[in-house]
């Protein structure tokens, strides 16, 4: 069976254990895309009968290693996620991880049931975030005063410095992480890296990753001394335009902890889709 094969299994799986549960798993797919290689994912997978009943992804950024599973419904309390979970274990001690989390939708019963097994302590939430336009109070052009100078543009190659900086400023990440982060990002397509500008400087970035119609916000920073100014407001209403014309959503992730940024995305029309809750796994555990 070819990668190809594999991933779309683990897609028809993700949709059935959604519809199930009514829950948004958070696969990475940008991520998966590229299993082990640089920037990719590193998955297992468990059968019976041909039939894909368990997944389990480990997904390494920055440093940190992420990991979220699924067991199909009507093959569960059968120890296949226990089971997937030893093996991902052996891979985890062989990686160089700084921090390990664990991932689960929050309105997910069976995700929630299984942590609770284990010697997990919370971390953080997000919010998934799709717009809609309904609470959009401004457009990109009426966005602040500053809105007539703020112009995004793709960014150069000889930029990546700046990209870097730009994510260690926002983002609270070492200059080494975030460089290889930047690696990471090159290597799983489908993304662009674009740059803020106010009045002609750059002001900010954002990068974009674009898969079936659905376009994603990530990494969207504006300089600190910049900030009050509209820069933020405006670089995301002329984003939401320029993929309405190419007929994609437009989604975005928020911490909970990050109240500004919150009510930022509201007030230019997004709205909550699903939260997902993360929790620390003590790596000498």
């Amino acid at each position: 069976m070819t990668n190809t094969d594999t991933l779309k299994q683990i897609e028809e799986l993700q949709q059935r254990c959604e519809q199930y549960e009514g829950i948004a798993l958070k696969l990475n797919w940008d991520m998966l895309r590229h299993p082990g290689e640089a920037g990719g994912a590193k998955y297992l997978v468990t059968y019976e009968k041909d039939v894909l009943t368990g997944y389990i992804g480990l997904y390494g950024i920055s440093g940190d290693l992420e990991v979220c599973g699924m067991v199909r419904p009507g093959y569960r309390r059968r120890g296949i996620f226990s089971a997937l979970w030893k093996q991902a274990e052996t891979i985890i001690r062989q990686e160089k991880v700084k921090t390990l989390l664990l991932n689960t939708p929050a309105a997910s019963a069976s995700g929630n049931a299984y942590l609770k097994t284990l010697p997990l302590a919370f971390s953080h939430s997000e919010f998934q975030m799709k717009w809609d336009g309904k609470g959009s109070k401004v457009r990109a052009s009426e966005a602040s005063s500053a809105s007539g100078n703020v112009m995004l543009r793709p960014a150069r190659p000889e930029e990546t410095p700046l990209l870097i900086a730009f994510d260690c400023d926002g983002f609270q990440m070492t200059e080494e992480d975030a460089a290889e982060m930047y690696v990471q990002h090159e290597q799983e397509g489908s993304q662009e890296h674009i740059i803020i500008e106010l009045s002609g400087q750059p002001a900010g970035k954002m990068r974009l990753w674009s898969e079936d119609n659905e376009t994603w916000i990530y990494g969207f920073v504006v300089d600190k001394k910049l900030r009050g100014l509209g820069i933020g407001r405006s670089a995301l209403m002329q984003t939401i335009e320029r993929e309405q014309r190419n007929y994609n959503g437009v989604n975005l992730e928020v911490a909970l902890d990050n109240p500004n940024a919150l009510r930022l995305y509201e007030s230019c029309g997004f709205v909550v889709q699903s939260q997902q809750d993360y929790y620390t796994y003590p790596l000498n555990s």
